[in-house]
């Protein structure tokens, strides 16, 4: 026996999204697409995803290192874009919305920076990826020089000729006897 409420069910939430940004897609690592269309089938209506690396990493069967990276290759092609640890929101050119007006909105107020159907979005994201690569050397070098300053190779020969010195001045060996 049907009743009204069988006969008339309720529409999922996500009922309406377009899918002409994929038609834009730049080339990525692998591990970015997974992720992508993991976020895909988790977000709400919006875009807006709640979920975790680890949460990620589980789901895809693969190391948190990886998804890090997979969304990393997202962000920079403004497929994705981070809010919070554990909260993404997903190009609303990509994403789902209830309806088309909420989905036509949602793009209207995209920033046309962060829109995909561009001639040289493959340029931009390759110039993203090349500027954040800038910045994880010159991070990873101002750790490196903040830590001490190196010393000059002269100093270092100075200061292992005093440790000699040193040990010797003391009637000691720098080397442990061998057994024989």
């Amino acid at each position: 026996m049907r009743t009204a409420a069988s006969a008339n069910p309720e529409p999922p939430e996500l009922t309406y999204g377009t899918f002409n940004g994929f038609a834009y897609m730049p080339a990525m690592p692998g591990i970015a697409y997974r992720v992508l269309f993991r976020l895909l089938g988790t977000q709400e209506p919006g875009g807006r995803c709640l979920v975790t690396e680890e949460e990620l990493a589980e789901a895809l069967e693969v190391h948190r290192s990886m998804v890090g990276r997979g969304l990393q290759a997202l962000i920079l092609a403004k497929l994705v874009f981070r809010q919070a640890k554990g909260i993404y929101y997903l190009n609303p050119m990509i994403s789902g919305a209830r309806s088309v007006t909420e989905h036509l909105e949602a793009i209207g107020t995209l920033d046309p920076a962060d829109r995909l159907d561009v001639d040289d979005y493959q340029e931009r994201y390759d110039a993203s990826v090349a500027q954040a690569e800038r910045e994880k050397k010159e991070k990873r070098l101002g750790r490196r020089s903040s830590s001490g300053s190196p010393k000059p190779a002269k100093a270092v020969a100075e200061g292992a000729a005093d440790v000699l010195s040193l040990s010797t001045a003391r009637g000691r060996s720098r080397r442990k006897p061998s057994r024989s």
